[in-house]
């Protein structure tokens, strides 16, 4: 269903000033042959950080049980259409739609001309499968920085030099000892090895399967998002060579969601999606794996086991926008 191709290979090197939040004002109908109806405003699902928009954006729908009612569609939304109030087709893309969890996310196109205020777009559920629209479309000719901010969230660059991230609530990073560990001070040093800018750095030792952890709440108060929409989670990092690095969504102190890398003195790009987390029936270290934490993490934990140095620079989550961590 998802139409990440265009997001990513456009996403990499520009930076832009557009994503989409929602609030679904509006007003639902149901017909007589059970087709259901939402007329949306769309001044409603574009926030204020995603104006002036003077060309074709997206705006995210998200859905729980307290703005839809689940049970009048099918499990996975191939009864749904989006359309203008004439009538025309407008592209849309399902992210995912989850009847049985009541969560759902669209991606809907917003051309030039319904950005006028007091423009509407009608969502229908109960339609035939073949009613859709193309969701290939949905990203045809955004510009390019509106699909960066659109479809990905930066979490920390470390160019302004202090533990602070680029979260919209702007938690800090900290850190943590495990037993028979030690840590110094986060520190802020120069990338270097062809990288520009400046990068976190910080020495350790442990000790056998001890550990030391650098993490960020992923807003603060440590309150647990959704972060189901991700597409891949993108960092640079080096250090100690063949030291183990353990990348981690965490549910509290409860349980995480991990995946194992390992470290070199050069800088490595790291990509990881949700598929290349570790499935839950390897339990170490509280793994419960991407499904069990996916709707309710509250930190980005960096686990480093096995040397003495680590550097970590240019952080960032594709797939969701700002407003998913506010």
């Amino acid at each position: 269903m998802r139409t990440f191709a265009p997001l990513l290979a456009a996403a990499l090197a520009v930076l832009g000033v557009c994503a989409c939040d929602n609030h679904l004002a509006g007003n639902s109908t149901q017909t007589e042959n059970t087709v259901s109806a939402r007329t949306i405003l769309v001044d409603s699902v574009l926030p204020w950080w995603c104006r002036p928009v003077v060309a074709p954006t997206v705006a995210i729908l998200r859905f729980d049980s307290s703005n839809f009612d689940f049970q009048q569609t099918d499990s996975s939304g191939s009864d749904l259409a989006v359309e203008d109030e004439s009538g025309i087709p407008i592209p849309f893309d399902i992210v995912y739609w989850d009847r049985q969890a009541r969560l759902g996310r669209l991606q809907v196109r917003i051309e030039s001309d319904l950005q006028r205020p007091g423009s509407r777009f009608v969502l229908h559920w109960g339609q035939r499968p073949a009613t859709r629209s193309d969701p290939a479309a949905v990203w045809q000719f955004v510009p390019e920085g509106e699909i960066l901010a659109i479809g990905s969230v930066p979490v920390a660059d470390f160019e302004n030099r202090n533990d602070t991230t680029l979260l919209p609530t702007r938690p800090l990073w900290e850190t943590v000892v495990g037993d028979s560990s030690t840590m110094s001070p986060l520190s802020f040093v120069p990338a270097g090895g062809g990288r520009t800018g400046s990068a976190l750095s910080v020495g350790y030792t442990t000790k056998g399967t001890s550990y030391a952890v650098v993490k960020t709440p992923l807003v603060v108060g440590d309150s647990a998002k959704s972060i189901r929409a991700m597409d891949s989670l993108v960092f640079w990092v080096k250090g100690t060579k063949g030291s183990n690095l353990f990348i981690a969504f965490d549910h509290g102190t409860a349980f995480r969601a991990w995946m194992l890398d390992t470290l070199d003195t050069a800088w490595k790009r790291i990509r990881i999606r949700p598929s290349d987390f570790v499935p839950a029936s390897n339990p170490n270290w509280g793994n419960r794996g991407w499904v069990a934490v996916r709707d309710s993490a509250t930190d980005l934990s960096f686990l480093l086991n096995g040397g003495t140095s680590f550097q970590l620079d240019d952080i960032r989550i594709y797939g969701l926008d700002r407003d998913d961590f506010n």
